[in-house]
Order: structure tokens, then sequence, then C-alpha cells
């Protein structure tokens, strides 16, 4: 393999940990057979993170400065215009929250090198919590779900013999911009990503290349480790997947446009039935500024309040905890230390069934606990009955909702009313 040049570019905002951590695996890279050049792009960070890097690692990399949030759309697009006018061979996209295994780059490179045909490459994504499970080896379009089905998700301990079965690398519709290597000449070819702020984005971006001609690969010698979407949720996400969703529909597939307003119902139905009207109107936010041409960074805050567990539990209660918010160490930690203070006693779920329906019967004349915490993404459910107060852990806080009949039934109203009226208004437009 000749030596090539690689530029690898990425993007930031107030990760300056993580991208230490990234930069500290990049510098254990195999790289015999390339040269390569880091280029972070900062999108006006408020921890200092350029001038950390500048003291710190300034013969490793360059910061590329954008003065304000441009989100991973914007910020990848500066960086890809900048590098992509020097003598680089290829790019490399990474986010700035990737852990990285030593052969990540050079497994990339030989793709690109021994395929002409392929333009973009990705990486065997793992879960960073999980790190034998795969998280993705690219997508392909779900026509049925109007969404995206990943490759290979949630497999484990599977060799990348049996993943290729006997092709050099395997050919999907779009590859995640976590790890992403692309020809120099596709940047000019095809452009920059599309204004979305963040998610789909790249999505958009692999489905150009491809109407361009190019193939999109994976290849699983390539591994890095990402966060898993399993152990967050942040509910502002879900505005920007539904409008960028849209966004990408109409431009390469527009019969989906209108399916993903329908198969969006009952997702956004269940949500509001189970107090997690917030959700919902997250969802619907995104259906509703896409009709309006609206892109970028989201122009209105969302109706919903996230309290902090000190505003939660100030004095001593009896707390029922989902385990699974646990992942985050913060949380965990504040929890511990309210046990250690009394403030908090632990409510564990009676394991005998008969007990439990006894229990849940009881609960309509007395809660037997004063606050429940609930995972927002995969809530346990039966403790809605039996909690004074009920609150949905989003990742960055705790939101409170009201558990009554009349308010379900109300949410669950005017969802089915605003989805009805988005549902006709893209029927128009489509």
């Amino acid at each position: 393999m000749r030596s090539v040049k690689v530029a690898t570019v990425i993007v930031t905002w107030n990760k300056l940990h993580h991208i230490c951590l990234l930069i500290e695996d990049i510098n254990k890279l195999n790289s015999e057979h390339f040269q390569l050049d880091i280029y972070v792009v900062d999108n006006g960070s408020t921890d200092s993170t350029q001038n950390y890097l500048e003291q710190n690692y300034s013969s490793l990399l360059k910061v590329l400065q954008t003065g304000s949030n441009l989100g991973g759309s914007g910020g990848f697009s500066y960086g890809l215009q900048f590098v992509s006018q020097l003598e680089y061979d290829y790019i490399w996209l990474l986010d700035n929250d990737v852990r990285l295994d030593p052969l990540a780059l050079e497994a990339l490179v030989q793709t690109l090198q021994n395929h002409p045909e392929v333009g973009l490459v990705g990486s065997q994504i793992r879960k960073l919590q999980e790190p034998n499970t795969i998280q993705e080896l690219g997508s392909f379009i779900n026509t049925a779900k109007a969404h995206l089905k990943t490759n290979f998700g949630n497999y484990s301990n599977i060799s990348n013999e049996e993943i290729l079965n006997g092709k050099a690398y395997i050919n999907v519709d779009v590859c995640a911009a976590a790890s992403l290597l692309v020809r120099k000449q596709i940047v000019q070819q095809i452009g920059l990503f599309e204004d979305y702020f963040l998610h789909f984005d790249d999505v958009e971006w692999c489905l150009r290349a491809k109407q361009a001609g190019w193939i999109v690969a994976v290849n699983p010698d390539s591994i890095v480790w990402h966060h898993s979407p399993d152990f967050k949720c942040r509910p502002w996400v879900n505005y920007y997947d539904e409008r960028n969703l849209c966004y990408c529909w109409q431009k390469h597939r527009p019969g989906l446009v209108l399916k993903r307003v329908v198969v969006s119902l009952p997702r956004l139905v269940y949500y509001a039935a189970t107090g997690r009207y917030f959700l919902a109107e997250v969802s619907i936010r995104g259906f509703q500024d896409f009709l309006a041409g609206i892109r970028g960074k989201m122009p209105r805050t969302l109706n919903y309040t996230e309290c902090s567990l000190e505003e939660i539990i100030n004095q001593p209660a009896k707390v029922f905890v989902q385990s699974n918010i646990y992942q985050d160490d913060l949380q965990s930690q504040v929890l511990n230390k309210m046990q250690v203070e009394q403030k908090l006693t632990l409510w564990h779920p009676p394991q005998q069934l008969a007990e439990y329906l006894w229990l849940w019967l009881l609960a309509f004349f007395k809660k037997p606990i004063d606050i429940a915490l609930i995972s927002c993404q995969q809530p346990k459910l039966y403790v809605l009955n039996l909690a004074k107060q009920v609150y949905y852990f989003t990742g960055n806080g705790y939101v409170p909702v009201a558990i009554n009949l009349l308010g379900f039934i109300q949410a669950v109203t005017q969802t089915i009313s605003q989805m009805w009226q988005i549902y006709w208004q893209v029927r128009k437009l489509t």
C-alpha cells in the first residue's frame, strides 16, 4: 500500500474530556501506511477546549474555530470545506466521543485503496458500555417503518469472517459519521452536509453519494466504540430525528414522508398514554417545523421542565429507582450520597406476583412509594400507580408528570388531533 495522506475531522462542543481521550487513541493508531493530520472543529465551546488543545496538543492538531454552535452538520461542513481544499487523499470523520481500535483507520484506508468503486467506508461500531456488542455495521432503509434498520445491531461475539461471508466489504445504504472515511473527490463532487444541525445529516450525505454512483461500504476490521443509545435518552433529539428524517425522505424517497407520519402515530399515542406527552410533543414539533421549512438549530425552547435530584429529593423519602438509571455515573454518585445522608430509602418491588398484585390494588388508596424515578426511554410502567410523584429520567434531568386518568385522556386526544392535522398537511405537500 502506498503512503496516503488523511485528514481527520472531529467536531466538538464542550466535550474536552472526550476529545482528549480520542486524541490519545489516534496517537496509538497503526499508521505505517498513511500520514494523518488532525483537525478539531470547535463549535464555540465554553469549556476552554480551544485553549487547552492548543496548549497541550499544538504539535498534533489544528483547531478550526467556528465561533458558535453550528451543530454536527455545520461543524462537519466547516471542517470538510477547509480540508477538501488541501492536499489530502481521504478525509476521516469522527464523533468526538468514540474510542478507537489501533487498526481502525488502516482497515478503512485499505478498503478505499483496494476498491475504487467504494466512495465512503465506515467502521464496525460497538457499544462502549458493552464492548463485545455491535451497535451497527452501517444501516439499510427500512421502507415498512420509513426509518433505518441497523445492520448486525446487537449481535455479540460474531467473527468478522462470519460477517463478511467471503466478501471484501459490506455494501450498505448509509454509514454513521461516528467513523467514516471518504475520498476527498466526493466532497468536491456532492458538496457538504445539509443544514440539519444534528442527526440524519450523514444519512442524507451517504444517499447523495450513492445517487452519484458510489458504493457506501463497511469494513468490520475497523472497530470503534461509541456510547450506546440504549443508555441515553435526550427528548430534544426526537425533534431533530423526525424533522430531519422527513427532509431526507423528501429529497431521496418522497413516498416515505407520509408513511413516517402514519407509523409514528401509535408510538406518540403510547408516549402520551404513559404520562410522556412531552416526548410526543417534541416529535410533533419536529413534524410541524418540517412543514414550515425550518432547518438548522431548533428555533424554540421545548415545553417541559427538567429537575435535578437535589430539587426532587430535599427531605427523607421512600424512592423507587429504575435500575438502568444507574448507567449514568453522575446520577449514581448523587443517589449514593443521598442514601448516606439518609434522604433516600430505596424501595424494591415484591418478588411474588400475588404480593405485587395485592399491593397494586391497595395503591389506589395509599401509595407505598413517595417518589418514582423511571427511565424515559424504557420505563417500568407498573410503578405509575404505586408512587405519589413520578419523574421520568431523560439523561439530563428528571421531568415531573401528573399521573391521572383525565390527564392521560387529554394528552392522547391532543396527540391524535395534532398528528391528524400533520397527516393532511404532509399529504397535500407530497
